[in-house]
């Protein structure tokens, strides 16, 4: 499968992961406010079954911007839809970057890799995942306000891409709201008591044990 988008031209990115030809640079596409994510590459495996929206900048001088196609070299390993790659099996693929004539203009290879924990972050208000995960069990005060963020690893080394996934917290302690950002979701505490925030992705479950003190 391949998809079309629009690639920035001319000049040098100063973020991302370079093509194997020279002529491009390529970065999970970001929301304005995740500079968490805008200083990505793809150096990481994207994890099975993660979503991993794609900027492709074309930076050959005197080139202009270009209307863009991605293909995945192996469909079986690698999806793409729309303009997200998608996670479908361990292994390697390449992503071509062609132009309307389809000339190959650029490629990059990725490793997809099957997650073997979760962990949860809070974040920053810029966006930033904290520099250390959250333990299994925190203390809150009413009225505390959190934005956090699941993250799928593998061995020592954090996966790329977004893992579709239900947000439950149950007693009455809180209510979840939806952060505006992927992949995250924000925690307004209201009432002293004990709970636990899942969160369920594909057959993982990761938990958080909060208390919320009078």
């Amino acid at each position: 499968m391949f998809a079309v988008l629009f690639a920035c031209g001319g000049g040098d990115s100063t973020t991302g992961t370079s093509g194997a030809m020279q002529q491009s640079s390529a970065r999970p596409d970001c929301a304005p406010n995740d500079t968490s994510c805008q200083l990505d590459g793809l150096d990481a495996p994207l994890a099975v079954g993660a979503r991993l929206p794609l900027d492709v900048r074309i930076t050959a001088r005197g080139v202009a911007a270009p209307k863009i196609a991605l293909e995945a070299a192996r469909a079986d390993v690698l999806e793409i839809r729309g303009a997200e790659l998608v996670g479908k099996a361990p292994g390697f693929s390449s992503v071509l970057f062609s132009g309307e004539d389809g000339v190959v203009l650029d490629f990059v290879t990725l490793s997809v890799a099957l997650p073997d924990r979760l962990e949860l972050y809070r974040l920053t208000d810029d966006g930033a995942p904290e520099a250390s995960p959250l333990p299994e069990k925190i203390q809150l005060a009413p009225g505390d306000d959190l934005e956090l963020s699941i993250r799928a690893f593998s061995g020592a080394t954090r996966l790329l891409g977004d893992l579709d996934a239900a947000w439950e917290v149950d007693g009455a302690i809180g209510t979840l709201l939806d952060a505006g950002r992927r992949a995250s979701r924000r925690l307004r505490v209201k009432t002293p008591g004990l709970g636990t925030l899942a969160i369920t992705t594909g057959g993982s479950v990761k938990t958080l044990t909060i208390e919320v003190l009078p």
